[in-house]
């Protein structure tokens, strides 16, 4: 259960709308709790959508070609082998998602535990169910994740590729099971709208996959279509509002758009997917910035986001239903952006929260960005978004596999003012590496409670050699680990200053910021000889001796060298902390408190500055400084150097990177 005041910092984050809003949905909530035991819930007439074989569907999921046509054999056979693997596992119930590989998840499945925590969540009307309490149901998302039911799409492509009938029986067998174990309206996965618009498309495209397969029966299928029929309408009259419309409101939408177009059908569907379309044509433009960016300012939702609108787009195409071009070019700006941000290490520098989410298995998470983002390039014909030659995503959207890699993009800077974003970048030179510096002056997040920010203005990550040296810690957790959830949100897990071991924005729970940092670019300079940007923000200005702290970075192309320069203008002593987090797999040492010496991949980076005490923590079990989370409830060994400085007003720290092999 939440605290008081979490209560009271929620209820200020709210305008009269969304108060009206959310009292309407505890009405309704209450009036549930009489209707769904009484079976007083809509109910799809029989025959209102045709059974086997005789429906027709609003759309075809997937290419009609034969399975892999046209893609390089080696490449098919890999993914045909890899395919049938994790298909064979989903038959033997074992699921692998966040840290649990291969998990038994029962015979049959328990639809209902956290296999982490070894909690069963509880049975009861969602509407009672306090899915942020650990103790009493689980980590909500380790009960959500398998519920998602991306391992149905996973067995319909094992289907249509080997033409195995196994595994289309399987994919009948498991939604005839969970709409047993999970009745309408209870349990933990009735509770969040998100999640049922995940599960509805992962349902619609299974069922897409193995309808040639004759697996359904009448009652098999009227059971199935009964169940996408209430969870449309149930996520439709729970469409997120005001501080909680974030990537939430996108997927109930996505997930109702979709489910709408192909059961073209279902009573008021044609309501529906117009309402479902024109909240994903407004939030388009509300939670993007036009340079690309989502105005949550978490890479990790980034990629969550642009499969929900990806998917809403095509199948939109597919039925005469085209969204605007407004809509249109600007999923394009998102994946150009998110094509820069991967071009020089594969993968987005980690900043914000991330858990994994995703939102459909089609061959690649997005660990594998550049072969999602593929996808962009045959979407918008873009050649410089044809980043990989193998990915299967965009195989079974398109049917095509690619056939190119772009254009070496890794030595132009780019200044993403609006977002508040900027890669300085220096090109291979001699003996000398790649560098990429990725640099954070952006604001703390969306909306009201900036959910899923970080306080993390003024940071930087650093790539060498296609390698992250000095990253973003990452997120680690929501609900399992408190501790771990406040630490990964800091400032000092974040490569930036501290001042007197404050956060620069107010954390008052684990999802809602109070009074935040705000950022200001002060200048970009960028010329053929070096690249620099200067910001600054005022977290510290509510302090009882205001502070505020101004960052310049440097790149000089000349030599590859980088320099930070933390600027604070203040009127009386203070204690000042720079924090440089380093990736794990890299060997850290100090030679003096002037200088650490990082080394490892035949790259070998020179720390140092005169203007304070160097010390580096290598993570164990005693802190948390150190340790970086690449994935929900993953984490590994890393190390941070700490800039250690006293201030007695205005003061300087100058922190020097040489960089060599």
């Amino acid at each position: 259960m939440q605290n008081f005041s979490w209560y009271i910092s929620r209820l200020r984050s709210m305008g009269p709308a969304e108060i009206a809003w959310r009292v309407k949905g505890l009405i309704s909530a209450n009036v549930d709790l009489l209707r769904i035991p009484m079976g007083l819930v809509p109910t799809l007439r029989r025959g209102a959508v045709a059974g086997p074989p005789d429906f027709r569907p609003g759309f075809a999921c997937a290419p009609a070609s034969t399975a892999f046509a046209g893609v390089d054999d080696d490449v098919a056979r890999r993914w045909r082998e890899r395919l049938r693997r994790i298909a064979d596992e989903i038959c033997d119930n074992r699921l692998s998602f966040f840290d649990l590989e291969g998990q038994h998840v029962g015979d049959p499945p328990n639809w209902h535990h956290d296999f982490a925590a070894g909690k069963d969540s509880p049975r009861r009307l969602s509407s009672l169910l306090d899915y942020r309490d650990f103790e009493a149901a689980g980590d909500c998302k380790l009960v959500w994740e398998p519920n998602r039911h991306h391992q149905l799409v996973v067995l319909a492509r094992a289907y249509r590729v080997t033409g195995d009938k196994r595994y289309a029986h399987k994919v009948v067998e498991l939604m005839l099971h969970w709409i047993q174990e999970n009745p309408f309206g209870y349990g933990m996965n009735w509770k969040s709208p998100l999640e049922v618009g995940i599960r509805l498309i992962n349902w619609v495209w299974a069922i897409d996959l193995i309808r040639d397969a004759a697996v359904f029966d009448d009652t098999a299928w009227g059971k199935v279509v009964q169940t996408i029929y209430r969870a449309t309408w149930d996520t439709q009259r729970k469409f997120s509002q005001g501080s909680s419309a974030n990537n939430h409101l996108i997927g109930e939408a996505a997930g109702v758009y979709i489910a709408c177009c192909y059961f073209p059908d279902l009573p008021n569907a044609r309501a529906w997917r117009a309402t479902s379309k024109g909240i994903l044509e407004r939030e388009m433009i509300a939670q993007t910035f036009a340079d690309g960016c989502s105005r949550e300012h978490a890479f990790g939702y980034q990629f969550f986001v642009i499969q929900f609108f990806t998917c809403s787009l095509l199948a939109g195409e597919r039925t005469d239903d085209a969204f605007s071009a407004t809509f249109r070019d600007r999923l394009h700006a998102i994946y150009r952006f998110m094509a820069d941000l991967c071009a020089d290490t594969g993968q987005p520098p980690n900043f914000g929260d991330a858990d994994d989410g995703y939102v459909l298995d089609l061959g690649e998470r997005p660990r594998r960005a550049l072969q999602l983002l593929s996808v962009g390039g045959y979407l918008f014909d873009d050649p410089d978004l044809v980043l990989a030659a193998d990915s299967e995503t965009a195989w079974w959207l398109f049917g095509k596999a690619g056939q190119a890699v772009c254009a070496d993009k890794s030595d132009a800077s780019k200044a993403y003012n609006e977002s508040g974003y900027f890669i300085l970048r220096c090109a291979a030179q001699g003996s000398r590496p790649p560098v990429r510096v990725f640099f954070d002056c952006a604001e703390l997040g969306f909306g009201a409670i900036a959910a899923h920010g970080h306080a993390d203005c003024l940071s930087f990550s650093l790539a060498v050699a296609g390698r992250e040296v000095l990253v973003d810690p990452g997120t680690y957790d929501y609900f399992s680990y408190p501790e771990w959830r406040r630490y990964f949100r800091t400032t000092a897990a974040h490569n930036t200053l501290t001042v007197d071991g404050e956060d620069q924005s107010e954390s008052l729970g684990p999802f809602i910021w109070g009074q935040r940092a705000e950022a200001r670019l002060v200048d970009w300079q960028s010329s053929a000889t070096a690249v620099s940007v200067t910001g600054e923000h005022s977290g510290y200005q509510r302090l009882p001796d205001p502070v505020l702290h101004r960052r310049r970075v440097s790149l000089n192309k000349d030599d590859s060298s980088i320099e930070i320069r933390d600027s604070v203008q203040a009127g009386s002593a203070h204690a000042l902390a720079a924090h440089f987090h380093v990736a794990p797999g890299w060997h850290v040492t100090a030679p003096s408190a002037r200088l650490v010496e990082i080394t490892g991949h035949g790259v070998r980076l020179r720390l140092a500055s005169a203007d304070g005490s160097l010390r580096v923590l290598a993570a164990d079990g005693g802190q948390r400084l150190g340790w970086v989370s690449d994935g929900y409830h993953r984490m590994a060994a890393g190390h941070c150097i700490v800039l250690d400085a006293k201030s007695t007003g205005d003061a300087e720290l100058v922190t020097r990177i040489a960089i060599g092999v």
